[in-house]
């Protein structure tokens, strides 16, 4: 991934997307040691960045409430995990996401996510935003990484 600079990017907890389609996304994620707050970020990371890419990048993303999520393992995360989102129902300015980590085909974590949409404006700056989040996602897309 080009990181331009660390300071942009350093709260970015996702590796790689590799396959997105209109109503799914799926990427991976490597952890070390990590506590269960990290992978529910990660989640939520994965299913706003499928919707700024559905929308074209073209309006502010932002998570509402994380509706349910279920821990499986008590202990922290470590390896390299898969994530999958899919979009369960959308309007106009919210989208509900099913999303899951696993690992080996084993479900560790899963929720759903409410997210909302707003036009930018003073102070979400559209010409900054969305270049940022349009880099950020090419860099995720393209990223030379396994899949789980």
């Amino acid at each position: 991934m080009v990181i331009q600079s660390k300071a942009e990017t350093e709260f970015i907890l996702l590796d790689r997307i590799y396959d997105i389609q209109p109503n799914a996304i799926k990427g991976n994620k490597t952890f070390y040691q990590s506590p269960a707050s990290l992978a529910i970020e990660s989640c939520a990371q994965l299913g706003a960045f499928h919707i700024r890419f559905v929308i074209g990048f073209c309006r502010h993303v932002f998570l509402i409430r994380v509706k349910e999520y279920k821990i499986y393992p008590a202990n922290n995360l470590h390896g390299s995990f898969c994530m999958t989102g899919a979009c369960l129902s959308r309007s106009s300015d919210a989208f509900l996401y099913a999303i899951q980590i696993t690992n080996n085909n084993e479900t560790v974590n899963k929720g759903k996510f409410l997210f909302g949409v707003a036009d930018y404006d003073k102070r979400f700056d559209k010409s900054r935003l969305t270049k940022h989040y349009q880099d950020i996602f090419f860099d995720l897309v393209n990223a030379k990484s396994r899949e789980p």
